[in-house]
């Protein structure tokens, strides 16, 4: 598990990513990320864009449906 530090900028609350995080990602400053909730009530985060955020999900969903 990797910890996430939360700082106050321009009014906002910033997240602090480690490196290591940055690079898994495969993201870059100026690039935007996404933070998706998960039908267990998690969250992913992850540098495509909102629809594939969401196709994610729905798989995520129809594989837990298989375990049933």
């Amino acid at each position: 598990m990797i910890e996430l530090e939360l700082i106050p900028m321009d009014g906002k609350v910033a997240v602090v990513l480690p490196q290591v995080v940055v690079d898994a990602l495969q993201a870059r400053t100026g690039d935007k990320l996404y933070l998706a909730e998960m039908l267990d009530g998690s969250y992913r985060l992850a540098r495509h864009d909102g629809r594939q955020v969401e196709r994610m999900e729905l798989v995520e969903g129809e594989m837990h449906e298989d375990d049933a």
